[in-house]
Protein backbone atom coordinates (compact mmCIF):
# COMPACT_ATOMS: atom_id res chain seq x y z
CA UNK A 1 0.00 0.00 0.00
CA UNK A 2 0.94 3.50 -0.80
CA UNK A 3 1.08 6.12 1.53
CA UNK A 4 -0.04 10.08 1.35
CA UNK A 5 2.08 12.64 3.14
CA UNK A 6 0.96 12.29 7.05
CA UNK A 7 0.47 14.82 9.90
CA UNK A 8 2.91 12.57 11.28
CA UNK A 9 6.09 12.85 9.37
CA UNK A 10 7.25 16.59 9.85
CA UNK A 11 9.54 17.36 13.14
CA UNK A 12 11.30 15.17 15.58
CA UNK A 13 10.01 11.88 16.41
CA UNK A 14 8.33 12.79 19.92
CA UNK A 15 6.42 16.26 18.53
CA UNK A 16 3.12 16.80 17.82
CA UNK A 17 2.42 18.56 15.07
CA UNK A 18 -0.46 21.24 14.66
CA UNK A 19 -1.91 18.66 11.69
CA UNK A 20 -2.43 16.23 14.73
CA UNK A 21 -3.77 18.28 17.15
CA UNK A 22 -6.44 19.28 14.58
CA UNK A 23 -6.99 15.75 13.69
CA UNK A 24 -7.13 14.52 17.40
CA UNK A 25 -9.72 17.85 18.16
CA UNK A 26 -11.83 16.40 14.77
CA UNK A 27 -11.59 13.08 16.02
CA UNK A 28 -13.29 13.88 19.59
CA UNK A 29 -15.79 16.44 18.28
CA UNK A 30 -17.37 13.78 15.56
CA UNK A 31 -17.09 10.86 18.22
CA UNK A 32 -18.87 13.33 21.14
CA UNK A 33 -22.46 13.29 19.34
CA UNK A 34 -22.88 9.73 18.91
CA UNK A 35 -21.79 9.15 22.56
CA UNK A 36 -23.82 11.67 24.27
CA UNK A 37 -26.73 10.50 22.15
CA UNK A 38 -26.27 7.40 23.96
CA UNK A 39 -27.79 8.30 27.47
CA UNK A 40 -29.21 12.10 26.46
CA UNK A 41 -32.73 10.52 25.71
CA UNK A 42 -33.49 8.53 28.75
CA UNK A 43 -34.76 11.05 30.86
CA UNK A 44 -37.34 11.44 27.91
CA UNK A 45 -39.12 8.24 27.65
CA UNK A 46 -41.73 9.19 29.93
CA UNK A 47 -42.60 12.82 27.95
CA UNK A 48 -42.22 10.59 24.66
CA UNK A 49 -44.42 7.92 25.83
CA UNK A 50 -46.98 10.21 27.00
CA UNK A 51 -46.70 12.58 23.33
CA UNK A 52 -46.73 9.34 21.43
CA UNK A 53 -49.15 7.76 24.00
CA UNK A 54 -47.21 4.55 23.78
CA UNK A 55 -45.89 1.93 26.29
CA UNK A 56 -43.07 2.86 27.93
CA UNK A 57 -41.45 -0.86 26.59
CA UNK A 58 -42.05 0.47 23.26
CA UNK A 59 -40.45 3.71 23.36
CA UNK A 60 -38.07 1.91 25.35
CA UNK A 61 -36.61 1.10 21.80
CA UNK A 62 -35.47 4.48 21.12
CA UNK A 63 -32.57 3.71 23.15
CA UNK A 64 -32.28 0.40 22.96
CA UNK A 65 -32.66 0.00 18.77
CA UNK A 66 -29.46 3.17 19.08
CA UNK A 67 -27.52 0.74 20.90
CA UNK A 68 -27.82 -2.27 19.05
CA UNK A 69 -27.61 -0.84 15.60
CA UNK A 70 -24.35 1.44 16.89
CA UNK A 71 -22.68 -1.64 18.46
CA UNK A 72 -23.41 -3.90 15.04
CA UNK A 73 -22.19 -1.39 12.90
CA UNK A 74 -18.78 -1.36 14.72
CA UNK A 75 -17.44 -4.56 12.84
CA UNK A 76 -17.97 -3.01 9.54
CA UNK A 77 -16.07 0.16 10.24
CA UNK A 78 -12.70 -1.87 9.63
CA UNK A 79 -13.22 -2.98 6.29
CA UNK A 80 -14.96 0.12 4.87
CA UNK A 81 -12.09 1.97 6.02
CA UNK A 82 -9.58 -0.33 4.06
CA UNK A 83 -12.18 -0.74 1.16
CA UNK A 84 -13.27 3.15 0.71
CA UNK A 85 -10.75 5.17 3.16
CA UNK A 86 -10.39 6.32 6.67
CA UNK A 87 -11.39 9.87 5.87
CA UNK A 88 -14.42 8.75 3.68
CA UNK A 89 -15.91 6.70 6.38
CA UNK A 90 -15.41 9.83 8.71
CA UNK A 91 -17.48 11.83 6.07
CA UNK A 92 -19.74 8.81 5.57
CA UNK A 93 -20.42 8.34 9.59
CA UNK A 94 -21.10 12.31 9.48
CA UNK A 95 -23.35 12.15 7.28
CA UNK A 96 -25.77 9.22 8.34
CA UNK A 97 -25.45 10.49 11.94
CA UNK A 98 -26.24 13.60 10.59
CA UNK A 99 -29.61 13.06 8.59
CA UNK A 100 -31.15 10.05 11.29
CA UNK A 101 -30.59 13.08 14.08
CA UNK A 102 -32.54 15.52 11.69
CA UNK A 103 -35.11 13.23 11.04
CA UNK A 104 -35.33 11.71 14.62
CA UNK A 105 -35.87 15.56 15.63
CA UNK A 106 -39.46 15.48 12.70
CA UNK A 107 -40.28 12.03 13.69
CA UNK A 108 -43.96 11.69 14.07
CA UNK A 109 -44.66 8.84 15.94
CA UNK A 110 -42.93 6.52 17.99
CA UNK A 111 -41.96 3.55 14.74
CA UNK A 112 -40.99 6.53 12.53
CA UNK A 113 -38.54 7.96 15.86
CA UNK A 114 -37.51 4.27 16.82
CA UNK A 115 -36.39 3.70 12.65
CA UNK A 116 -34.47 7.22 12.47
CA UNK A 117 -32.44 6.02 15.69
CA UNK A 118 -31.39 2.77 14.11
CA UNK A 119 -29.89 5.46 11.46
CA UNK A 120 -28.40 7.73 13.89
CA UNK A 121 -26.72 4.27 15.60
CA UNK A 122 -25.14 3.19 12.17
CA UNK A 123 -23.71 6.37 11.55
CA UNK A 124 -22.56 6.72 15.26
CA UNK A 125 -21.31 3.34 15.02
CA UNK A 126 -18.52 4.03 12.75
CA UNK A 127 -17.65 7.22 13.71
CA UNK A 128 -15.42 6.55 17.06
CA UNK A 129 -13.45 3.60 15.77
CA UNK A 130 -12.99 4.68 12.41
CA UNK A 131 -11.44 7.94 13.63
CA UNK A 132 -9.06 6.43 16.47
CA UNK A 133 -7.69 4.26 13.55
CA UNK A 134 -6.99 7.35 11.34
CA UNK A 135 -5.26 8.60 14.32
CA UNK A 136 -3.37 5.73 14.82
CA UNK A 137 -2.11 5.61 11.86
CA UNK A 138 -1.55 9.29 11.58
CA UNK A 139 0.10 9.78 15.08
CA UNK A 140 2.76 6.79 15.01
CA UNK A 141 3.22 4.65 18.11
CA UNK A 142 5.21 7.32 19.91
CA UNK A 143 2.64 10.37 19.45
CA UNK A 144 -0.61 8.03 19.89
CA UNK A 145 -0.53 8.13 24.27
CA UNK A 146 -1.25 11.82 24.37
CA UNK A 147 -3.46 12.16 21.50
CA UNK A 148 -5.55 8.97 22.22
CA UNK A 149 -6.31 10.57 25.29
CA UNK A 150 -7.51 13.11 24.04
CA UNK A 151 -10.22 11.61 21.91
CA UNK A 152 -11.31 9.38 24.84
CA UNK A 153 -12.27 12.05 27.10
CA UNK A 154 -16.01 12.80 25.53
CA UNK A 155 -16.19 8.83 26.15
CA UNK A 156 -15.97 10.23 30.07
CA UNK A 157 -18.10 13.42 30.08
CA UNK A 158 -20.61 12.49 27.90
CA UNK A 159 -22.46 10.06 29.90
CA UNK A 160 -22.22 12.44 32.61
CA UNK A 161 -23.42 15.71 30.99
CA UNK A 162 -26.16 13.82 28.68
CA UNK A 163 -28.70 13.54 31.46
CA UNK A 164 -28.48 17.25 32.57
CA UNK A 165 -28.44 18.21 29.30
CA UNK A 166 -31.76 16.33 27.95
CA UNK A 167 -33.19 16.84 31.43
CA UNK A 168 -32.95 21.01 30.59
CA UNK A 169 -33.40 20.26 26.64
CA UNK A 170 -36.93 18.67 27.35
CA UNK A 171 -37.92 21.08 30.00
CA UNK A 172 -36.93 24.65 28.82
CA UNK A 173 -36.78 23.42 24.54
CA UNK A 174 -38.92 20.58 23.44
CA UNK A 175 -37.64 16.74 23.13
CA UNK A 176 -36.95 17.30 19.28
CA UNK A 177 -33.85 19.31 20.59
CA UNK A 178 -32.37 16.26 22.17
CA UNK A 179 -31.80 15.25 18.56
CA UNK A 180 -31.33 18.95 16.80
CA UNK A 181 -28.48 19.93 19.38
CA UNK A 182 -26.56 17.21 17.06
CA UNK A 183 -26.75 19.21 14.10
CA UNK A 184 -23.92 21.60 14.66
CA UNK A 185 -21.99 19.20 16.00
CA UNK A 186 -21.78 17.34 12.87
CA UNK A 187 -21.56 19.80 10.42
CA UNK A 188 -18.66 21.32 11.80
CA UNK A 189 -17.04 17.57 12.06
CA UNK A 190 -17.46 17.54 8.45
CA UNK A 191 -16.40 20.81 7.40
CA UNK A 192 -13.37 20.57 9.41
CA UNK A 193 -12.89 16.97 8.18
CA UNK A 194 -13.18 17.82 4.30
CA UNK A 195 -10.49 20.68 5.13
CA UNK A 196 -8.07 19.26 7.50
CA UNK A 197 -7.87 15.16 7.63
CA UNK A 198 -5.82 13.04 5.20
CA UNK A 199 -5.54 9.59 4.42
CA UNK A 200 -2.64 8.21 5.79
CA UNK A 201 -3.39 4.82 4.08
CA UNK A 202 -5.17 4.65 0.38
CA UNK A 203 -7.91 2.67 0.37
CA UNK A 204 -7.89 -1.01 -1.68
CA UNK A 205 -10.25 -2.90 -3.95
CA UNK A 206 -8.27 -5.76 -2.58
CA UNK A 207 -10.43 -5.44 0.91
CA UNK A 208 -13.20 -8.13 0.40
CA UNK A 209 -16.35 -8.21 2.52
CA UNK A 210 -16.85 -11.41 4.48
CA UNK A 211 -20.42 -11.68 3.67
CA UNK A 212 -20.63 -15.44 6.01
CA UNK A 213 -18.91 -13.48 8.61
CA UNK A 214 -21.28 -10.69 8.41
CA UNK A 215 -24.35 -12.93 8.58
CA UNK A 216 -22.68 -14.67 12.13
CA UNK A 217 -21.64 -11.91 13.21
CA UNK A 218 -23.91 -8.90 13.32
CA UNK A 219 -26.76 -10.88 14.71
CA UNK A 220 -25.07 -12.86 17.16
CA UNK A 221 -23.17 -9.18 18.32
CA UNK A 222 -26.71 -7.47 18.30
CA UNK A 223 -28.60 -10.80 20.07
CA UNK A 224 -25.96 -10.98 22.80
CA UNK A 225 -26.16 -7.12 23.51
CA UNK A 226 -29.99 -6.98 23.77
CA UNK A 227 -29.86 -10.09 25.72
CA UNK A 228 -27.46 -7.77 28.46
CA UNK A 229 -30.20 -5.30 27.89
CA UNK A 230 -32.89 -7.05 28.95
CA UNK A 231 -31.40 -8.61 31.89
CA UNK A 232 -30.35 -4.95 32.96
CA UNK A 233 -33.87 -3.74 32.61
CA UNK A 234 -35.30 -6.62 34.30
CA UNK A 235 -32.49 -7.06 36.85
CA UNK A 236 -32.11 -10.11 36.33
CA UNK A 237 -31.21 -12.97 33.97
CA UNK A 238 -33.80 -15.78 33.97
CA UNK A 239 -36.09 -13.92 31.48
CA UNK A 240 -37.34 -15.58 28.14
CA UNK A 241 -36.24 -12.69 26.41
CA UNK A 242 -32.38 -12.13 28.01
CA UNK A 243 -31.90 -16.23 28.19
CA UNK A 244 -32.87 -16.73 24.30
CA UNK A 245 -30.51 -13.39 23.23
CA UNK A 246 -28.06 -14.30 25.21
CA UNK A 247 -28.15 -18.06 23.97
CA UNK A 248 -28.55 -17.02 20.63
CA UNK A 249 -25.53 -14.69 20.78
CA UNK A 250 -23.47 -16.66 22.22
CA UNK A 251 -23.88 -19.49 19.54
CA UNK A 252 -23.47 -17.25 16.49
CA UNK A 253 -20.52 -15.48 17.70
CA UNK A 254 -18.86 -18.62 18.46
CA UNK A 255 -19.59 -20.06 15.09
CA UNK A 256 -18.61 -16.74 14.02
CA UNK A 257 -15.04 -17.20 15.72
CA UNK A 258 -14.53 -20.67 14.39
CA UNK A 259 -15.42 -19.92 11.03
CA UNK A 260 -12.83 -16.95 11.42
CA UNK A 261 -10.12 -18.48 12.04
CA UNK A 262 -10.31 -20.96 9.19
CA UNK A 263 -11.12 -18.70 6.77
CA UNK A 264 -8.73 -17.01 4.58
CA UNK A 265 -10.79 -13.99 3.70
CA UNK A 266 -9.86 -10.60 5.67
CA UNK A 267 -12.50 -10.96 8.97
CA UNK A 268 -14.90 -7.89 9.92
CA UNK A 269 -13.13 -8.78 13.34
CA UNK A 270 -9.54 -10.21 13.34
CA UNK A 271 -9.11 -12.62 16.21
CA UNK A 272 -5.60 -13.09 15.00
CA UNK A 273 -4.80 -10.33 16.59
CA UNK A 274 -4.82 -11.80 19.67
CA UNK A 275 -1.77 -13.75 18.73
CA UNK A 276 0.12 -10.69 19.05
CA UNK A 277 0.98 -10.44 23.13
CA UNK A 278 0.49 -6.72 23.43
CA UNK A 279 -2.85 -6.21 21.67
CA UNK A 280 -3.86 -9.15 23.43
CA UNK A 281 -3.23 -8.58 27.00
CA UNK A 282 -3.76 -4.52 25.85
CA UNK A 283 -7.24 -5.27 25.17
CA UNK A 284 -7.84 -8.19 27.95
CA UNK A 285 -6.88 -5.38 30.75
CA UNK A 286 -8.97 -2.60 29.11
CA UNK A 287 -11.96 -4.68 28.87
CA UNK A 288 -12.09 -5.34 32.75
CA UNK A 289 -11.42 -1.66 33.38
CA UNK A 290 -13.98 -1.33 31.24
CA UNK A 291 -16.87 -3.28 33.66
CA UNK A 292 -15.99 -1.65 36.16
CA UNK A 293 -15.86 2.10 34.97
CA UNK A 294 -19.43 1.89 32.87
CA UNK A 295 -20.86 -0.94 35.38
CA UNK A 296 -20.78 1.87 38.02
CA UNK A 297 -22.66 4.64 35.50
CA UNK A 298 -26.06 3.55 36.74
CA UNK A 299 -25.58 2.42 40.53
CA UNK A 300 -23.51 6.30 41.29
CA UNK A 301 -25.68 8.57 39.89
CA UNK A 302 -28.97 6.81 41.04
CA UNK A 303 -27.09 6.49 44.65
CA UNK A 304 -27.70 10.05 45.09
CA UNK A 305 -30.82 10.49 43.61
CA UNK A 306 -32.49 7.94 45.12
CA UNK A 307 -30.56 8.23 48.84
CA UNK A 308 -30.04 11.59 49.00
CA UNK A 309 -33.14 12.66 46.66
CA UNK A 310 -30.74 14.90 43.87
CA UNK A 311 -32.18 15.93 40.95
CA UNK A 312 -30.57 14.44 37.92
CA UNK A 313 -28.28 17.68 36.97
CA UNK A 314 -27.00 17.40 40.85
CA UNK A 315 -26.30 13.62 40.17
CA UNK A 316 -24.63 14.24 37.42
CA UNK A 317 -22.55 17.59 38.57
CA UNK A 318 -21.39 15.29 42.04
CA UNK A 319 -19.86 12.57 39.27
CA UNK A 320 -17.64 15.34 37.99
CA UNK A 321 -14.58 14.67 39.93
CA UNK A 322 -14.22 11.24 38.14
CA UNK A 323 -14.01 12.74 35.44
CA UNK A 324 -11.49 15.44 36.76
CA UNK A 325 -9.10 12.65 37.88
CA UNK A 326 -9.40 10.94 34.90
CA UNK A 327 -8.51 14.42 32.63
CA UNK A 328 -5.50 14.66 34.88
CA UNK A 329 -4.42 11.31 34.13
CA UNK A 330 -4.88 12.24 30.24
CA UNK A 331 -2.49 15.30 31.18
CA UNK A 332 -0.34 13.56 33.08
CA UNK A 333 0.34 10.53 31.02
CA UNK A 334 3.14 10.87 28.87
CA UNK A 335 4.84 12.32 31.96
CA UNK A 336 4.40 9.18 33.96
CA UNK A 337 5.41 6.46 30.81
CA UNK A 338 8.10 8.24 30.80
CA UNK A 339 9.24 7.25 34.52
CA UNK A 340 7.48 4.34 35.05
CA UNK A 341 7.05 2.82 32.17
CA UNK A 342 4.09 1.57 30.97
CA UNK A 343 4.07 -2.39 32.78
CA UNK A 344 4.20 -0.66 36.00
CA UNK A 345 1.94 2.41 35.07
CA UNK A 346 -1.09 0.19 34.14
CA UNK A 347 -0.44 -1.64 37.81
CA UNK A 348 -0.62 1.58 39.78
CA UNK A 349 -3.70 2.72 38.15
CA UNK A 350 -5.09 -0.52 38.71
CA UNK A 351 -4.30 -0.54 42.52
CA UNK A 352 -5.84 3.13 42.76
CA UNK A 353 -8.63 2.35 41.10
CA UNK A 354 -9.17 -0.32 43.60
CA UNK A 355 -7.98 1.50 46.95
CA UNK A 356 -10.71 4.15 45.21
CA UNK A 357 -13.52 1.65 45.38
CA UNK A 358 -13.27 0.53 48.56
CA UNK A 359 -15.42 3.82 50.18
CA UNK A 360 -18.00 2.96 47.98
CA UNK A 361 -18.08 -0.54 48.50
CA UNK A 362 -18.40 0.81 52.20
CA UNK A 363 -21.37 3.35 51.49
CA UNK A 364 -24.31 3.91 53.71
CA UNK A 365 -26.91 6.90 53.89
CA UNK A 366 -24.87 9.29 55.42
CA UNK A 367 -21.14 8.97 54.31
CA UNK A 368 -17.82 11.09 54.16
CA UNK A 369 -18.71 13.70 51.25
CA UNK A 370 -14.79 14.74 51.11
CA UNK A 371 -14.14 10.81 51.68
CA UNK A 372 -16.13 10.19 48.46
CA UNK A 373 -15.28 12.90 46.26
CA UNK A 374 -11.25 12.29 46.81
CA UNK A 375 -12.10 8.51 45.83
CA UNK A 376 -13.61 9.67 43.37
CA UNK A 377 -10.60 11.72 41.96
CA UNK A 378 -8.24 9.19 42.59
CA UNK A 379 -10.82 6.70 41.01
CA UNK A 380 -10.97 8.38 37.89
CA UNK A 381 -6.76 9.17 37.67
CA UNK A 382 -6.59 5.46 38.07
CA UNK A 383 -8.20 4.18 35.37
CA UNK A 384 -7.41 6.97 32.97
CA UNK A 385 -3.83 5.83 33.91
CA UNK A 386 -4.45 2.13 33.31
CA UNK A 387 -6.71 2.51 30.48
CA UNK A 388 -5.21 4.90 28.30
CA UNK A 389 -2.26 3.00 27.64
CA UNK A 390 -3.57 -0.71 27.17
CA UNK A 391 -5.82 1.14 24.66
CA UNK A 392 -2.39 2.78 22.72
CA UNK A 393 -0.51 -0.43 23.15
CA UNK A 394 -3.45 -2.47 21.45
CA UNK A 395 -3.90 0.19 18.74
CA UNK A 396 -0.02 0.50 18.03
CA UNK A 397 1.39 -3.23 18.29
CA UNK A 398 -0.85 -3.27 14.63
CA UNK A 399 0.97 -2.23 11.53
CA UNK A 400 -0.64 1.04 10.08
CA UNK A 401 -2.23 -0.94 7.08
CA UNK A 402 -4.36 -3.08 10.24
CA UNK A 403 -5.16 -0.27 11.99
CA UNK A 404 -8.53 -0.15 11.25
CA UNK A 405 -9.10 -3.50 11.83
CA UNK A 406 -7.35 -3.35 15.38
CA UNK A 407 -9.62 -0.17 16.37
CA UNK A 408 -12.70 -2.37 15.16
CA UNK A 409 -11.86 -5.54 17.11
CA UNK A 410 -10.74 -3.49 20.32
CA UNK A 411 -14.00 -1.51 20.26
CA UNK A 412 -16.02 -4.33 19.35
CA UNK A 413 -14.66 -5.75 22.66
CA UNK A 414 -15.12 -2.99 24.72
CA UNK A 415 -18.79 -2.55 23.63
CA UNK A 416 -19.51 -5.64 24.83
CA UNK A 417 -17.51 -5.10 28.22
CA UNK A 418 -19.10 -1.96 28.53
CA UNK A 419 -22.84 -3.99 27.90
CA UNK A 420 -21.48 -6.81 30.36
CA UNK A 421 -20.76 -4.21 32.75
CA UNK A 422 -23.72 -2.58 33.03
CA UNK A 423 -26.23 -5.50 32.68
CA UNK A 424 -24.43 -7.44 35.84
CA UNK A 425 -23.73 -4.43 38.26
CA UNK A 426 -27.56 -3.14 37.08
CA UNK A 427 -28.67 -6.73 38.40
CA UNK A 428 -26.97 -6.93 41.12
CA UNK A 429 -28.29 -3.30 42.28
CA UNK A 430 -32.05 -4.33 42.13
CA UNK A 431 -31.53 -7.96 43.59
CA UNK A 432 -29.96 -6.58 46.77
CA UNK A 433 -32.54 -3.47 46.79
CA UNK A 434 -35.13 -6.01 46.89
CA UNK A 435 -34.10 -8.00 49.39
CA UNK A 436 -34.05 -4.89 51.54
CA UNK A 437 -37.49 -4.34 50.49
CA UNK A 438 -39.99 -4.56 53.21
CA UNK A 439 -43.41 -6.80 53.42
CA UNK A 440 -46.19 -4.91 52.33
CA UNK A 441 -44.08 -2.04 50.83
CA UNK A 442 -43.20 -0.75 47.43
CA UNK A 443 -42.60 -3.43 44.72
CA UNK A 444 -39.89 -1.73 43.07
CA UNK A 445 -37.26 0.71 42.93
CA UNK A 446 -38.72 3.21 40.81
CA UNK A 447 -41.93 3.43 43.56
CA UNK A 448 -39.10 4.51 46.50
CA UNK A 449 -39.83 8.08 47.69
CA UNK A 450 -36.04 9.66 46.77
CA UNK A 451 -34.90 10.77 49.71
CA UNK A 452 -37.32 9.14 52.47
CA UNK A 453 -36.37 6.84 55.29
CA UNK A 454 -36.93 3.78 53.02
CA UNK A 455 -34.22 5.29 50.81
CA UNK A 456 -31.92 5.84 53.30
CA UNK A 457 -32.63 1.89 54.54
CA UNK A 458 -31.48 0.40 51.27
CA UNK A 459 -28.53 2.91 51.27
CA UNK A 460 -26.29 0.00 51.36
CA UNK A 461 -27.63 -1.78 48.88
CA UNK A 462 -25.04 0.26 46.80
CA UNK A 463 -22.82 -1.10 48.18
CA UNK A 464 -22.07 -4.51 46.64
CA UNK A 465 -22.15 -3.45 43.01
CA UNK A 466 -18.51 -1.42 43.73
CA UNK A 467 -17.52 -4.68 45.46
CA UNK A 468 -17.81 -6.60 41.81
CA UNK A 469 -16.20 -3.57 40.13
CA UNK A 470 -13.57 -3.65 42.18
CA UNK A 471 -12.82 -7.33 41.54
CA UNK A 472 -13.08 -6.59 37.80
CA UNK A 473 -10.69 -4.04 38.47
CA UNK A 474 -8.23 -5.91 40.34
CA UNK A 475 -8.23 -8.83 37.81
CA UNK A 476 -7.43 -6.23 35.20
CA UNK A 477 -3.72 -6.52 37.16
CA UNK A 478 -2.94 -9.95 35.95
CA UNK A 479 -3.10 -8.69 31.78
CA UNK A 480 -0.99 -5.28 32.91
CA UNK A 481 1.77 -7.28 34.76
CA UNK A 482 2.13 -8.71 31.64
CA UNK A 483 2.98 -5.38 29.44
CA UNK A 484 6.02 -4.85 28.21
CA UNK A 485 7.86 -2.55 30.33
CA UNK A 486 9.28 0.00 27.74
CA UNK A 487 6.87 -0.65 24.17
CA UNK A 488 8.82 -1.84 21.88
CA UNK A 489 6.99 1.51 19.73
CA UNK A 490 9.07 4.00 21.23
CA UNK A 491 12.47 2.56 21.37
CA UNK A 492 11.80 1.97 17.47
CA UNK A 493 9.82 5.12 17.23
CA UNK A 494 13.45 7.38 15.20
CA UNK A 495 14.22 4.65 12.83
CA UNK A 496 10.20 4.09 11.86
CA UNK A 497 10.02 8.45 11.61
CA UNK A 498 13.27 7.84 9.29
CA UNK A 499 11.04 5.36 7.04
CA UNK A 500 7.98 7.47 7.01
CA UNK A 501 10.14 10.45 5.83
CA UNK A 502 11.60 8.61 3.14
CA UNK A 503 8.19 7.04 1.84
CA UNK A 504 6.73 10.74 1.74
CA UNK A 505 10.27 12.15 -0.13
CA UNK A 506 9.77 9.18 -2.76
CA UNK A 507 6.29 10.12 -3.61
Amino acid sequence: MSTEQAPTTTGDSGRITSDLWWLSGIMALGGFASLLDSTIINVAIGPLATTFDSQISTVQWVVTGYLLALSATIPLSGWASARFGAKQMVLVSQVLFLIGSVLAGLAWDTTSLIVFRLLQGIGGGMAVPVGQALLAQAAGPQRLGRLMGIVSIPAMFAPLIAPSLGGVLVDYLSWRWLFFINVPLCLATIVLAMLKVKNVVEPTKDARLDVIGLILLMPGLTAFLYGLSEAGNKGGFTGGKTVAGLVIGVVLLAAFALYTLRSRLEPLVDLRLFTRPAFRNGTLANLLLSIAMYGVMIPLPMYFQLVHGATVTESALLLLPQSIGYFAGVILINQLTAVLGVRNLTVLGVVLAVVATVPYGLIDADPNPVLLGVAMIVRGFGLGVAMLPTMTLAFSSAPKELAPMATSTFNVFQRVAASIGTAVLAVVLQQHIEDRLPAGGPAAVTQIQPGGDLAKDIATSFGPPFWWALVFTALAVIPCLLLPRRTAATRQAPREEKESESVVGAG
